[in-house]
């Protein structure tokens, strides 16, 4: 049922990779990565919370939680959850429905990867016909939902969209599990949309050179921002912010970027809208966590972009409010950005 078979993705370094330089020893150890083959379970005569889990009389299917350690808090506390969804808004017995999201799936960066992601093998396996698209009802409102399904040849009318505490009892739904840098499944969403964009897309324009900008932003804002923007105007950049624009208005400005540069954050989404062969600076928080961040490198490889990457001080602005960088600010080498903008111009 499931064509897409196990993956083992070669990683290339960082343009500005400097293997003496320790701020770049976490790719390290991304030379190689493994993804396992797609698998979808189908589950019959089932009920789907609202939040996107499926259950079936006193079971929690595991592959519908956003990880084991939230399934084993359901599980156990199956009464409270239960009674929690315990009236169905809606029964559809009869019919086949598909589940992409989960509870992380309303960010823009897991919807683009995970939801999308299992929207493409759902429809590589030939299951979208005669089916309907399960969603929470806030999934209305969040702007990139609707257009991002249209590119994927899923209209509005296909979808049902079931409100908080309740469950919707269906005749059969595939679960999809996945690795999310899986890389034939992560090219086959950066192809559909760049094959379906123009659709959907507006004719803004902002050139070549973009900026996206976490000004009003609570976290990973650039603290020196003014004097970053000073920098990146001379070489020829626009700043934005990518919350004021619409989806289709974010898809076409960044469609027409060959060079993006933005704080690690959800506006790095927007560089599966950008042309093969593009450029993209991430300033990255100097994360102290175990596991870095390295989500955005690995999209941009897999795609064809040019990554670069910049390592950035926690700024002073948020040092009395959390130790954590990756909530803080950040402060922005003005010297090693202007190189790395020579790197990437050159």
């Amino acid at each position: 049922m499931n064509n897409f078979k196990s993956s083992n993705h070669q990683y290339r370094p960082p343009l500005n990779f400097d293997p003496k330089d320790k701020r770049f020893d976490i790719f390290a150890d991304h030379e190689f990565e493994f993804s396992s083959a797609p698998k979808i379970e189908i589950v019959r005569n089932a009920r789907i919370s609202n939040n996107s889990v499926v259950f079936k009389f006193f079971k929690i299917f595991c592959d519908s939680c956003i990880g084991e350690e939230v399934y084993k808090k359901y599980q156990k506390n199956f009464s409270r959850f239960y009674l929690k969804f315990i009236f169905p808004k809606f029964n559809f017995s009869k019919k086949r429905f598909l589940l992409i999201s989960d509870e992380w799936t309303s960010n823009y960066y897991h919807w683009h990867v995970i939801a999308l992601g299992r929207l493409v093998i759902l429809k590589n396996a030939g299951l979208l016909e005669n089916s309907l698209l399960f969603l929470p009802r806030k999934y209305r409102n969040y702007g990139m939902v609707l257009p991002s399904l249209k590119a994927f040849g899923i209209e509005e009318n296909q979808i049902v969209f079931l409100n908080r505490k309740s469950n919707i009892k269906v005749s059969e739904v595939p679960i999809v599990s996945f690795s999310c840098h899986h890389t034939e499944v992560f090219r086959k969403i950066y192809q559909t949309l760049q094959q379906n964009a123009p659709c959907i897309t507006s004719d803004m324009n902002f050139g070549d050179k973009i900026y996206i900008s976490r000004e009003g932003q609570y976290s990973r804002y650039a603290e020196n921002e003014v004097d970053v923007v000073a920098l990146l105007e001379r070489y020829g950049f626009k700043k934005i912010c990518a919350e004021k624009f619409s989806y289709q208005e974010q898809m076409s400005i960044s469609s027409k970027a060959k060079y993006l540069i933005s704080p690690h954050g959800a506006g790095l989404t927007n560089m599966l809208f950008m042309q093969k062969g593009g450029y993209v600076l991430e300033l990255a928080n100097k994360s102290k966590a175990v596991k870095p961040v390295t989500d955005y490198y690995k999209m941009a490889d897999i795609i064809g972009m040019n990554y670069v990457y910049q390592e950035c001080e926690m700024g002073e602005d948020t040092k009395s409010r959390t130790s954590d960088s990756h909530e803080g600010s950040i402060h922005v080498d003005l010297a090693r950005l202007e190189r790395n903008l020579e790197l990437m111009m050159k």
